[in-house]
């Protein structure tokens, strides 16, 4: 019977092994064999009978750019038949028409090698190919001006300037545009950020929303405004621009469902995935030229634009010594920083001062106080302002005056020491002293003292006294009822206590996190936000799902981006609660303070 029984061991033993083997496999399919240069699709590299297969190294190839999203598991019953695979997720994006192999693909599973043929993916230059799945997109040759070269028929970049010859501080007008079409959206969108050297450049302007329609087909377009101006003169290369965002796409599944399949679970409830993109527009050649020696005014001081000015004198009737306030007021379009005060010619009879200098919109004002020295000022000089004109390459000069000025002789009377402050403000006159007049002598006795009358009604503290008892009383009815309040109403107690656990949770959550714990992170994370929405909402914990709370959250016209985020949170984190593999590092990072800024906004929202 022992015999017996260690061979039909053995046989089993063998049998098993040999299933095993027959059941382990490796597979890679492409989502398609055809794409537009730029449009990207996924790879899966899927090993069949285990899920602790660690990713495939992909190998680096010439005009493509692949990037690993991350893995995939499934288990399923069909008979009574448990099978189970682990599918790794690459997206691959091409960047010039070719025909691409990509493999062959190996995997090391309880010590053997498993190996995948290798796959062919033909880009195709034209993106008339990959009309057939995005209807509208442009064809070959009709992209939009300054199109990149990593160009989609859904998503891509443009950069554009003015002209492509400016002078020195000229002001040069950029514009990077994001093109949009037929996908679900971006996300996380990044300022562009390009090369500029040659340039200085101002503030990134708040970006735009509006839709184009380019060659008969109509996009959402996202537009960057910034200026930029030539400091150094020679020829330079603007961008490319480059701009990172997430792509929001629906997921799309081929594969056949069972009701252990957690994926495609996943699939049906959070429809939508996305992934890492980098668009990049094309560069730009631009010279830089010297302002002209020629023609060159002796009061230039280096503005550049199209400028105007006005000049206002107050008051037009003084005295000798009088301050005047000469009012120049420069406006118009050009780099308004290279703008410097006009000149005042002819000043020898007055006494002049430095101008204040004000920034309103797209004007610079000037105000100089001027002092007339004598009775003999008929007229304050002529003002002169010079700039370079980029538009017409030639030096402008603008002249203004002179202006009528009445001065008198000051009287005798009034002769004296004046203080003479800024515009607006009334000059104050001293008449002249002479010493000895006026004067409080130092007293060397202090003589005899005496203390006022004191009364008890004059001294606030009086007061204070008489309302504490009943601001104390104040206090402690309206305790009392609170704490009555949270004995009898057990829904008002969850209410109030719900901040202080979410808090207590979140902590819980961040210890984990500093410990590398990612399994126990995810569960804290998850049951936190139950908890915390539970307390908000009056639920029992078992009842707050995503779309209990979406249906409570809607009609108070909460903010798209914090619902995105809950169901983000909540999908991750079941997600980690079930699969095997469990994300960490940054993801988890980004998890933990998502949980917390939508804890944080459902504090200060009014339900």
């Amino acid at each position: 019977m022992k015999k017996t029984l260690i061979i039909f061991t053995a046989v089993f033993l063998f049998v098993s092994g040999f299933a095993r083997a027959e059941d382990m496999r490796l597979e890679a399919a492409l989502e398609r064999n055809r794409a537009a240069v730029g449009n990207p699709l996924y790879l899966y590299v899927t090993f069949y009978g285990s899920q602790s297969v660690e990713r495939p190294e992909m190998p680096s190839l010439d005009g493509l750019q692949i990037k690993y999203v991350g893995p995939s598991t499934k288990i399923s019953v069909v008979n009574g038949r448990v099978s189970r695979f682990i599918s790794h997720m690459y997206l691959v994006i091409p960047l010039k028409s070719g025909r691409f192999e990509i493999g062959p693909f190996f995997v090391e599973s309880h010590g053997q090698i498993y190996k995948a043929p290798a796959v062919t993916l033909t880009a195709d230059g034209a993106p008339a190919a990959a009309q057939a799945r995005a209807p509208g997109a442009l064809p070959a040759g009709n992209e939009p001006q300054g199109a990149p070269s990593y160009v989609s028929d859904r998503v891509f970049l443009v950069m554009d300037i003015g002209k492509r010859l400016v002078y020195i501080n000229e002001i040069v007008p950029v514009t990077i545009k994001v093109y949009l079409m037929n996908v679900q959206g971006l996300r996380d969108i990044e300022y562009p950020v390009y090369p500029h050297e040659g340039f200085s450049a101002g503030e990134l302007a708040e970006p735009e929303k509006r839709t184009e329609l380019v060659h008969g087909v109509r996009y959402n377009v996202l537009v960057f405004r910034q200026d930029l101006f030539g400091i150094k003169e020679g020829d330079y290369i603007l961008g490319p621009a480059k701009l990172r965002c997430n792509l929001i796409t629906r997921k799309q599944s081929s594969r056949r469902s069972s009701i252990f399949d957690i994926d495609d679970f996943f699939s049906r409830r959070f429809g939508y995935r996305t992934y890492p993109i980098e668009l990049e527009s094309k560069d730009i050649p631009v010279s830089i030229l010297p302002l002209p020696e020629d023609g060159r005014p002796r009061d230039f001081q280096g503005a550049v634009g199209d400028f105007a000015m006005d000049v206002n004198v107050n008051p037009p009737e003084v005295k000798v010594g009088d301050p005047v306030v000469l009012r120049m007021t420069i406006s118009g379009e050009g780099n308004l920083d290279t703008v410097t005060a006009p000149c005042l010619l002819s000043a020898e009879k007055f006494k002049t001062y430095e101008p204040q200098v004000t920034k309103k919109g797209g004007k610079k004002i000037y105000e100089q106080v001027i002092i007339p020295k004598t009775d003999e000022v008929k007229e304050v000089p002529e003002v002169v302002f010079s700039f370079f004109d980029p538009e017409s390459g030639q030096y402008k000069t603008i002249r203004k005056g002179p202006f009528p000025l009445d001065v008198v002789e000051q009287p005798e009377s009034e002769r004296g020491v004046k203080m003479v402050s800024m515009p607006g403000v009334d000059q104050m006159f001293y008449p002249g002293e002479k010493l000895g007049r006026d004067i409080i002598y130092i007293k060397e006795n202090i003589g005899d003292l005496r203390r006022k009358g004191r009364f008890l009604y004059r001294n606030p503290l009086f007061w204070a006294g008489q309302f504490m008892p009943l601001v104390l009383f104040g206090v402690f009815c309206v305790k009392h009822r609170r704490k009555e309040r949270i004995l009898r109403d057990k829904s008002y107690a969850r209410f109030l206590k719900a901040p202080r656990k979410a808090r207590k949770g979140l902590a819980r959550a961040r210890a984990y996190l500093g410990r590398d714990d990612v399994l126990p992170f995810y569960d804290v994370i998850f049951k936190t936000l139950q908890e915390y929405l539970g307390g908000r909402f009056d639920l029992p914990r078992g009842n707050v799902t995503i779309q209990v709370i979406e249906d409570r959250l809607r009609p108070a016209r909460v903010d798209e981006s914090i619902l995105g985020m809950l169901r983000d949170v909540f999908s991750r984190c079941e997600m980690a609660r079930y699969a095997s593999s469990v994300p960490g590092g940054h993801e988890a990072k980004e998890i933990l303070e998502k949980a917390r800024r939508i804890i944080s906004y459902m504090e200060k929202i009014k339900l």
